[in-house]
C-alpha cells in the first residue's frame, strides 16, 4: 500500500486557508467548519486506517520519494450528506519519509471549473500554487 502505518502530522497550507477554508467558513456556521477541520485533521493523522476505504483516493504517488498526492472525501459537521455525496474534497500531499501531511486544497465541487475534469482542475491548482509538488502532476 501507499500509506505507511504512521501517526502523521497534519498542517493546512496558507493557500488553502486563504482561498478555500474562508469560503467554507462563510457558507457554514463557524462552529460547524471548525469541527469539520478538526475531523479532517484527525482522519488524516490516521490515514493508513482509511486507505482501503472509499474516502481516500490516490491521485499520484512517487514510490522512489515516498510522496503522494491524495484526495479525501469529507462532509461538513452537522450536515446530512455522506462524505462521498457531499461533493466536499481535500487534496493532500503525504510524505511517508517525514510523516507529514500538508492539506493543499479544501473545496466543494462548486469550486471546480466546469471546463476541465476535477483531477485536471486539482493539478492545475497544484502546478500554479505549490511549485514543490509540480513534478507530481
Amino acid at each position: 500500500m501507499f500509506i505507511k502505518d504512521l501517526y502523521y502530522q497534519v498542517e493546512f497550507s496558507n493557500y488553502c486557508e486563504r482561498h478555500f477554508c474562508k469560503d467554507f467558513l462563510k457558507k457554514y456556521k463557524p462552529k460547524q467548519w471548525l469541527e469539520t477541520k478538526k475531523t479532517i485533521a484527525a482522519t488524516l493523522q490516521r490515514a493508513h486506517a482509511f486507505q482501503n476505504t472509499n474516502l481516500i483516493d490516490n491521485l499520484k504517488y512517487s514510490q522512489e520519494e515516498g510522496i503522494g498526492i491524495f484526495k479525501l472525501d469529507f462532509r461538513v459537521a452537522g450536515t446530512k450528506f455522506s462524505p462521498k455525496t457531499s461533493g466536499n474534497r481535500a487534496v493532500i500531499s503525504l510524505c511517508n519519509n517525514t510523516g507529514k501531511i500538508n492539506v493543499l486544497l479544501v473545496y466543494s465541487k462548486d469550486h471546480c471549473d466546469k471546463k476541465h475534469s476535477e483531477t485536471q482542475w486539482i493539478f492545475e491548482h497544484i502546478k500554479t500554487n505549490f511549485h514543490e509538488y509540480r513534478k507530481y502532476c
